[in-house]
């Protein structure tokens, strides 16, 4: 079983990885977009923190992404092309 520091550090892993994958080459970028501060959502990506549920959501949104993308699971059949 992961602990929950390999949990956050694997989110972390895929929020950056989805950031760059949608074209935002910066962490700043999406902390905008989200209306996040900065250093907050940076420790999101170095898996310090865990984001709340509101803020999950605003991740998403920004994104372009379903929760299931954000956390490793494959997109729902409905947005697979």
């Amino acid at each position: 079983m992961e602990s929950a520091a390999q949990i956050r550090t694997a989110f972390g892993e895929r929020l950056r990885t989805l950031r760059t994958a949608r074209g935002h080459s910066t962490a700043r970028a999406v902390a905008n977009l989200t209306g996040l501060d900065e250093n907050r959502y940076a420790r999101y990506e170095r898996g310090e923190v865990e984001p709340s549920l509101a803020t999950i959501l605003k991740l998403c949104r920004a994104l372009e992404v379903e929760p299931n993308e954000l956390f490793g699971y494959p997109p729902s059949k409905s947005r697979q092309r």
